[in-house]
C-alpha cells in the first residue's frame, strides 16, 4: 500500500491505496487545469504520515470489487476499478481527486467536523484602501468570476476563486486564503474584460465557442494576503447575466434570510448526492451534528462579523459592481 499526508488549510489528511498513481496523479494536484485541486483550494502541503491525522482517504484501485464508497467521521474507503474509471470518465471533475469530486468533499467535512473551519462556496477579493473582504457567493454559474474580472479595474486583490474559508478564533475571525486559480469562460476574457488578460498574462486560445469553452488561469500575480483576522466584510448574492445594462441591486436586512443564504451556500460543495465517474452514486456527506453546529456558526457570523450592508444583485458583468 502506498501512503501519503497532506496538509490543506488545518485539515491533516492521510491518503492510501494501493495504486500509486492515482493518489499522485499531477492533475489533480499539481496542475493548472480544469479538473486540479488548485482551482478549490489555495496549496497542498505534504507532512510526514505520522501520529494520529484528522481523517484517512483510502482508495482500493481493483477491477474484482464491488465500487462503492463507504464514509465514517475519521476514515473514507472507495473501491473500484479506478484505473479504467479515470480513462472512460467523461468528466474526470467527478473523480475521487477532482475538483468536484470525494476527496475534496470529505476534506471540507473534515475542516469542518475537526477545525471548525467552514467554506464558503464563494470567490473573495480584499481591497486594502477599504480594508473590506468582498465575498461574492453563488451556485454555479452564478457569475462570481465576473467580480473577480471586473474588480482588478480598482484596488481588489483577489483572495479566493471558488472557496473561501472562515472559522472563529481566540482573536476575533480569520478568513483563509482559497485558490487563485480560476476556470474562466474565454469569451468573459475577450468581450467582456479584454484588459484583464493583459493584467494576467494570459494568452487566449483559439476557441470554436467562446462562451462554451473555459481555461484554468493563475491569477497569483494579483493575490491578496493569505490571512485575513478581523476584516471589515461585504456579503454579495450575485447572479450576472448577459447583456444585462441596469443592475437591480437590494439590500437585505433580515437576518434570518442572510443566515440562510450563508448556511446554504457552505453546505452547497457536499450537502447534496453526486454520481462518481459517471457510475457510482454518492450520498451527501452532511450529517445532523454538523448541521446543527453550522448553523449556529451562521448565526454568529452574522451577529459578530463587521459586516457592510448586504446585496444581492442581478447584474451585467460591466455593472456587476454597482451598487455594492
Amino acid at each position: 500500500m502506498y501512503r501519503r499526508a497532506v496538509k490543506i488549510v488545518q485539515a491533516r489528511m492521510g491518503i492510501v491505496s494501493n495504486n500509486e498513481k492515482l493518489v499522485t496523479e499531477p492533475r489533480y494536484f499539481e496542475g493548472q487545469v480544469m479538473e486540479s485541486l488548485l482551482t478549490n483550494i489555495h496549496s497542498i502541503e505534504p507532512i510526514p504520515y505520522a501520529g494520529d491525522l484528522d481523517a484517512y482517504f483510502i482508495a482500493i484501485d481493483d477491477p474484482s470489487v464491488h465500487p462503492q464508497a463507504t464514509i465514517t467521521e475519521k476514515a473514507l474507503l472507495a473501491t473500484g476499478d479506478f484505473t479504467r474509471y479515470e480513462k472512460e470518465c467523461s468528466d474526470n471533475r467527478y473523480s475521487l481527486f477532482g475538483n468536484l469530486g470525494l476527496y475534496f468533499r470529505y476534506l471540507l467535512v473534515t475542516l469542518e467536523r475537526y477545525h471548525q473551519i467552514y467554506s464558503f462556496h464563494a470567490s473573495s477579493m480584499f481591497s486594502p484602501s477599504r480594508n473590506t473582504l468582498l465575498l461574492v457567493v453563488g451556485g454555479p454559474g452564478a457569475g462570481k468570476t465576473v467580480f473577480l474580472l471586473k474588480g482588478l479595474e480598482d484596488d481588489w486583490q483577489i483572495f479566493s476563486t471558488e472557496m473561501t474559508h472562515f472559522a472563529f478564533t481566540d482573536e476575533g475571525y480569520v478568513f483563509y486564503m482559497g485558490s487563485l486559480y480560476d476556470n474562466i469562460r474565454v469569451g468573459n476574457l475577450i468581450y467582456d474584460f479584454p484588459q484583464a488578460k493583459d493584467k494576467l498574462n494570459v494568452e487566449i486560445p483559439d476557441v470554436g465557442d467562446p462562451w462554451g469553452h473555459k481555461i484554468a488561469i493563475d491569477m497569483g500575480t494579483i493575490a491578496a494576503q493569505p490571512r485575513y483576522l478581523n476584516p471589515r466584510v461585504t456579503i454579495v448574492d450575485a447572479r450576472i447575466e448577459s447583456g444585462r445594462n441596469t443592475p437591480i441591486v437590494k439590500t437585505i436586512t433580515q437576518k434570518e434570510k442572510i443566515v440562510k443564504i450563508l448556511f446554504d451556500n457552505a453546505t452547497e460543495k457536499f450537502g447534496s448526492p453526486f454520481i462518481l465517474y459517471d457510475r457510482i452514486p454518492v450520498g451527501g456527506l452532511d450529517r445532523p451534528d454538523l448541521m446543527t453546529k453550522r448553523l449556529k456558526v451562521m448565526y454568529r457570523f452574522v451577529e459578530e462579523v463587521r459586516l457592510n450592508p448586504v446585496k444581492s444583485t442581478l447584474a451585467g458583468a460591466q455593472n456587476c459592481m454597482e451598487g455594492i
